[in-house]
């Protein structure tokens, strides 16, 4: 008879040992089952963001270093608000024109260098750049045109005028100019 119970009390121990501590155990480790899951994606993600990664770099090897330049003169991590007025300045004099009143308006969390003349903030921002410029409604025309064609990523704002003589106006611009600031 003790032969027989035996195995019945086995099988209590061990139902016993399951329910108990071996549960808890189980319990314990399920947290860090759905941990390891999340890790997984999160692997599989960082691997598909460096097989982009790979793609974009060689992508941007392939660009000619002209084109390369002509971009960043695009969308440049900075303003050379005096080299930017300079070249403004030499656009409007093919045509007869002549910058005046030049004003720069800088937004207030910006830090500025005035040693290199540049402008740097921690967020992709924009300068407005006031002026004034004399000439006929032609000569605006073509100088408004070139100045839409240039590299340079320039806004024109507001666009306003006085009447001086026949054919000769002054001219009021406001521009806005925008940079990415490298992180």
């Amino acid at each position: 008879m003790i032969r027989s119970l035996i195995p019945l009390v086995m099988i209590v121990v061990a139902v016993g040992i399951f329910f108990g501590p071996t549960r808890s155990v189980l319990n314990a480790t399920e947290p860090l089952t759905n941990q390891r899951v999340d890790l997984e994606h999160a692997l599989e993600s960082a691997q598909k963001i460096q097989s982009v990664r790979e793609s974009l770099q060689t992508t941007y090897n392939s660009f000619k270093s002209s084109d390369l330049s002509r971009l960043q003169k695009l969308v440049s991590s900075h303003v050379d608000n005096v080299r930017l007025v300079i070249d403004i300045n030499n656009m409007a004099a093919t045509y007869g024109m002549f910058l005046r009143n030049i004003e720069v308006e800088q937004v207030a969390d910006l830090i500025s260098n005035a040693s290199a003349g540049t402008i740097m903030s921690d967020n992709p921002e924009h300068l407005d750049i006031h002026f004034t410029v004399s000439g006929s409604y032609e000569s605006l025309k073509l100088f408004l045109d070139d100045l839409g064609k240039s590299l340079r990523l320039v806004d024109i704002t507001d666009l306003s005028f006085v009447a001086k003589d026949i054919n000769l106006y002054d001219y009021s611009v406001n521009i806005r100019t925008y940079w990415l600031q490298d992180k």
